[in-house]
């Protein structure tokens, strides 16, 4: 026989692969069957080959066989009635079979009017032509048979189609379908080379398409430029191309739609249809082409790169012009186009984390997956500048691949700083281009001034058209909105202050906003212009500058204003003024007294330190939405009247001088008014009631302030009311006219005492609420003296906190009422307590310092839900201990200095519990039930002077503290667990280690203790309970240790046993306290406010190999008062047990440790004695 494909072979070399390969009986299905299999596909533009009796005379047919078999892709083998009778047809079969088992070439069998078990076990028609094959066969002729006999069975197991009495046509379509699907299976998209992080976005993805749909279903994948949302896109087609009747991939749209629709509809018919002359003369033809083609078809089909739903209108107008389950994949950076085309799934692209941007920047820099020798703070800066941008991360990565030397990355990095790489910026840019005018403007005001910030201030700051543009920014993914504060990538704001810096390079003072070094030039020189629009400059850092008029002369477009001090000024303000308000010093700059700048286009107005006691006399901002001037030395804010419509908010909190705020009709639309430690001002405006618009109140550290307003009933907006710190003595009962309230903040009012039965009249705030009524009461340090009954009328109570009430006598006798509360703080108050066991949502209890008696807490109360309860320094009797075991909900039980004599032994009913303090009090044992506590991962045993051993601990235990005066001597009891118990805790530490590694945390903790690293932690008194089976010691702080060759291969290894024994050192401030030269009350007050007190030991740990340094630091750190007192003449011992899965396999030949201490910040340190470690074996 001869061979040709669907053209004419005319000479010996066959010049192309073909897709299929037909195997077939020519007398049995040449004419029918098989022609039309061979029309079908070459219909679909699928090259296909089958034998034909038209080849040339005298051409080596076995070899062009031989050569197409070896160029097919899928061989489909038509077995017929006398296939078998064919030597020619089973040689052929036996290639084909060679070919599938060698190269994982697909087969598919179709059984044309035969059976398979025929075919299979060679009976009928398929056993007769055996048995005229075997007529006179010699051996050699006997071994060829028995190949054809095994090669029919092979195919004849395989899944393919039996044609027996169906319709043919049918049998034909879907053998087409199916070889579509499978080649484009076979030809994937190129997705490029160096893909890092694929494999969690198609998961994510097909996880959320697992959802069945009858109609369309379409998929939409945002994110901004660069991100990766066109490789995601490949990648998921070529994973899900094969299970769809015809596939389409159409490639930057946006593009190619402004120039040639016409080529798009083609490539798309193309695709799906595979029709080689596919013809279309205009774009309508087109239309009606994929309506009438397509529509019975399930295909899947991506438009890449979409930014105008216009792009579609010829494409894919409707979600009906393609078949029932069909699914249509957007990638865009809109967010509102997908939603505007009715997608089913949307999917952002997020950054890459942080190990995943290692590797990318790895792979293009050092063309290997691990950092390279550089230096590792260049190459995490450059890494941490990328922020996880996979388009950075690669362009980086090439740009640096030819930097050898330090000073060469120095030189690029600073380069980058200054200006971003140009294929970075014209990607990042597409998106800002798409704008219109006043959405790049807010976009710029974002980029310059307002990223990190709350979304409602920058809104109210930016005008009317700000909503709107925030969520278009959103929308086209070039700012996030996370907890409300808007953000935006590293390298997308740096877009915006190149665009800004472009508009007048060489002149900052032509330029629209300035802030940073670009300010201060402009103020210093002089040179502002009317093009400033916004202007944030930060004097912490300003020398030897005046703020002139000269300076803003010009500034007439100026819209916002920021004079400001460094973050710290916010943590440190509060506290200064607290403890020294008569020397408040300013941190302003000084101002001439004639000081005059441009408001006529002021929005926003914020002077940190502002020097001068009024605003200058040319203040007429009648856009000023918002004014702040923190700590400033203001007294009045304005000449005579002003009507400022727009002004919402005025923030002059710690402005001390403040005697007078103005009358409130000159700001009818004030919502929001902060006057938080202005210790001058004596009290509010008689017109107070006429901020109708007023939304917060804060008076916090008017100490001056000794009365509350009276409130008419024209406040009902009024949300926040924050009279903390004041002097005032009562709360009137015109408080019930505030219908909208929210919160109110009477702490450290200490002057208060009549808050009586008025406090119920709130609870029909519960129907005006945004969750049915007030929810947090804080009357903390407060001189009250009862709590009315009436306060169980608010039944949406969340939180009551009265700690430190000492005047406090009486309470109500059942809170039962009070079905929502979760959070309950009676710490240090002298009255009996109420029957708490009706408060069934109660998570939190604190009873500090309290007369706790049996009966508050009862056994079989309804505290169901009670998560952590806090007993700390109350006498509890056994009873009272006894009850507290049967609240089987509790994870964190604090019992320190409660005088405990005994533990009962039903403490192993409290089954959930996670943390138990247990710090300093007088039992002499522990019960062996607390082994049965399967959750304790925390338990504080320190200060437990007669405690002699402890037992067997539960397997989940990190962090054992039982720390306590010691004198160190050999005479003192071993107080570490037995080593069985150790290597339980350690094989529950190796189990759980690759969970916490993935959740980027790993440690325990008490309330003024923790561990943070893997593996458990122990702290123990002196250095008498270090167990001898330690054997690896030596004096200092530093020890190493080889490690067992195939360490990680032996199952028995579990880890490593640590040890350090540590005392202080003395410095010189303890000398001065031990000498007398200064006392331990003065050393807290002129360190405790500063620094704390606390004690903190380190171990740097690394493992070594030829490759790579992998570094491990475990900390534990305390703030004990064993640190106040500096009780630790006999020396403390840490001992760790970490697990060897903290050690990554291929890095690990020796293991070093280092450990080191200290407290008081600098004040102290500690000198290590002693270390050992101890290789752990199960």
């Amino acid at each position: 026989m001869a061979s040709t494909s669907t053209q004419k072979a005319s000479s010996v070399t066959i010049s192309h692969t073909y897709d299929v390969f037909l195997s077939f009986r020519g007398e049995d299905t040449r004419k029918n069957f098989t022609d039309h299999l061979y029309k079908n596909l070459d219909a679909y533009g699928i090259c296909t080959f089958r034998d034909d009796e038209e080849l040339e005379k005298g051409r080596d047919i076995a070899f062009d066989l031989s050569r197409a078999i070896e160029e097919s892709k899928i061989f489909i083998v038509i077995f017929s009635k006398n296939y078998a009778n064919s030597r020619w047809c089973l040689n052929e079969l036996l290639k084909i079979i060679e070919s599938m088992e060698k190269e994982g070439k697909i087969v598919l069998p179709i059984f044309y009017h035969v059976n398979p078990s025929d075919v299979r076990k060679q009976l009928g028609s398929y056993g007769d032509a055996f048995s005229n094959h075997e007529k006179d066969a010699d051996e050699e002729k006997k071994a060829r048979i028995q190949k054809w006999r095994t090669a029919l069975s092979k195919a004849s197991n395989l899944s393919g189609w039996h044609i027996d009495e169906q319709y043919e046509t049918n049998v034909l379509k879907e053998i087409t379908d199916d070889i579509i699907r499978r080649l484009n299976h076979d030809q994937p998209l190129n997705v490029g080379k160096n893909i890092v992080g694929m494999s969690f976005h198609l998961e994510k993805l097909k996880s959320l398409m697992k959802k069945k749909f009858n109609e369309v279903c379409v998929v939409g994948i945002c994110g901004i430029g660069g991100i990766g949302k066109t490789t995601v896109a490949m990648a998921i087609y070529n994973e899900l191309s094969n299970q769809y009747d015809g596939s389409s991939f159409l490639r930057k749209v946006k593009e190619r739609s402004e120039r040639d629709t016409l080529q798009l509809q083609h490539e798309l018919l193309q695709d799906i249809l595979r029709g080689k002359s596919l013809k279309l003369s205009n774009i309508d033809e087109g239309v009606k082409m994929i309506k009438r083609s397509l529509s019975s078809k399930r295909v899947l089909v991506v438009f890449d790169d979409v930014d105008n739903l216009k792009q579609l209108e010829y494409l894919a107008e409707e979600q009906g012009w393609f078949g029932a389950k069909s699914t249509i994949i957007i990638t865009t950076r809109d967010k509102n186009l997908l939603a505007q085309y009715g997608v089913n799934i949307e999917y952002e692209v997020t950054t890459l984390n942080e190990e995943e941007a290692i590797e990318l920047f790895s792979l293009w820099a050092f063309r290997q997956n691990l950092p390279n020798k550089v230096d590792q703070d260049l190459f995490y800066e450059v890494v941490r500048y990328a922020k996880g941008l996979p388009l950075a991360l690669k362009v980086l990565g090439s740009n640096f691949f030819d930097k050898k030397t330090k000073e060469e990355w120095k030189s690029a990095l600073e380069k980058l700083k200054k200006s971003s790489d140009e294929r970075i910026y014209s990607v990042l840019r597409t998106s800002y281009d798409g704008l219109d005018s006043v959405d790049k403007d807010i976009f710029l005001d974002i980029a310059c001034f307002f990223k990190g910030k709350d979304k409602d201030f920058v809104s109210r700051i930016l005008g009317p058209y700000a909503k709107n543009g925030i969520r278009t920014l959103e929308d086209k993914c070039l700012i996030t909105i996370s907890a409300n504060m808007l953000d935006m990538h590293d390298m997308v704001q740096q877009m915006g202050w190149n665009i800004v810096h472009q508009e007048c390079p060489k002149d900052p003072g032509g330029r629209s906003r300035l802030w940073g070094s670009d300010a201060e030039f402009v103020l210093t020189k002089n040179t502002g212009t009317q093009a400033i629009e916004g202007l944030f400059v930060e004097i912490s850092t300003l020398e030897h500058i005046e703020f002139t008029p000269k300076a803003f002369e010009k500034m007439h477009r100026l819209r916002l204003l920021k004079v400001y001090q460094l973050a710290i000024y916010d943590s440190v303000i509060e506290p200064w003024m607290d403890n020294s308000p008569n020397e408040m010093e300013y941190l302003g700059l000084p101002l001439p007294r004639k000081f005059e700048f441009p408001f006529f286009e002021l929005r926003y107005l914020h002077w940190d330190g502002y020097s001068l006691c009024y605003l200058p006399k040319n203040f007429d901002a009648k856009n000023l939405v918002e004014l702040s001037l923190r700590g400033s030395t203001i007294r009045q804010l304005w000449y005579g009247k002003k009507l400022l419509v727009k002004l919402k908010v005025i923030n002059l909190s710690y402005s001390v001088n403040l005697i007078k705020i103005p009358d409130f009709s000159s700001v009818p639309n004030l919502e929001i008014l902060t006057l938080e430690g202005c210790r001058r001002l004596k009290s509010l405006p008689s017109s107070f009631d006429k901020f109708k618009c007023l939304q917060s109140l804060s008076c916090g550290g008017c100490s001056k302030l000794t009365s509350f307003p009276e409130i008419n009933g024209n406040m009902g907006k009024l949300r926040e009311f924050n009279f903390s710190g004041t002097s005032i003595n009562e709360v009137p009962l015109s408080i019930k006219h505030l219908n909208g309230l929210e919160e109110l903040l009477l702490e450290d009012c200490k002057k208060l005492v009549a808050f009586s039965e008025n406090i119920g009249s709130l609870s029909s705030l519960k129907s005006l609420k945004l969750k049915g009524s007030l929810e947090y009461l804080n009357l903390s340090r407060s001189s009250i003296v009862s709590l009315p009954e009436s306060i169980c009328s608010l039944t949406s109570l969340k939180t009551i906190n009265v700690d430190e009430c000492s005047a406090l006598h009486k309470l109500p006798e059942d809170l039962g009422e009070l079905s929502r509360l979760e959070i309950l703080s009676f710490s240090y108050i002298r009255c009996d307590l109420p029957c708490l066991s009706g408060l069934c949502s109660l998570k939190e209890l604190t009873l500090q310092g309290c007369n706790l008696k049996q009966g508050v807490i009862k056994r079989d109360s309804r505290l169901s839900s009670l998560k952590t309860l806090i007993l700390i320094d109350c006498n509890l009797k056994d009873g009272v201990v006894l009850d507290i075991c049967h609240l089987l909900s509790l994870k964190e039980l604090h019992l320190s200095s409660c005088n405990i004599r005994g533990i009962p032994n039903d403490i192993f009913c409290l089954s959930s519990l996670e943390i138990l303090n247990l710090d300093g009090n007088h039992f002499s044992s522990i019960p062996a039930g607390i082994s049965r506590l399967y959750h304790l991962t925390s338990l504080n045993l320190r200060h437990c002077n007669k405690l002699q051993q402890v037992p067997e601990l539960p397997s989940s235990l990190r962090l054992l503290d039982v720390h306590g005066p010691s004198d160190g001597t050999s005479s003192s009891p071993s107080l570490l667990p037995p080593l069985h118990s150790l290597v339980n805790c350690l094989n529950s530490a190796i189990q759980d280690s690759e969970n916490r590694i993935r959740r980027n945390w790993n440690g325990a903790y008490f309330s003024d203790s923790w561990y943070s690293g893997n593996g458990i932690c122990i702290v123990i008194p002196g250095s008498s309970g270090i167990p001898k089976w330690i054997k690896n010691k030596r004096k200092g702080s530093e020890i190493e240790i080889g490690l067992p060759q195939n360490w990680h291969l032996n199952n028995d290894f579990l880890g490593f046993a640590l040890y350090c024994v540590y005392a202080p050192v003395p410095s010189n401030l303890e000398a001065m306290i031990r000498t007398g030269f200064l006392n331990i009350s003065e050393k807290r007050s002129i360190f405790g406010s500063l620094f704390g007190f606390y004690l903190e030991v380190n171990c740097g740990m690394a493992s070594h190999g030829d490759e790579f340094q992998s570094k491990d630091i475990l900390s534990f750190s305390s703030d004990c008062e064993c640190c106040q007192d500096f009780d630790f003449d006999g020396g403390l011992s840490w001992v760790i047990c970490y697990p060897k899965v903290a050690i990554r396999e291929k890095y690990g030949t020796h293991f070093k440790a280092l450990f080191q201490g200290c407290y008081f910040g600098k004040l102290k340190s500690f000198e290590v004695i002693e270390c050992g470690v101890h290789l752990i074996y199960a």
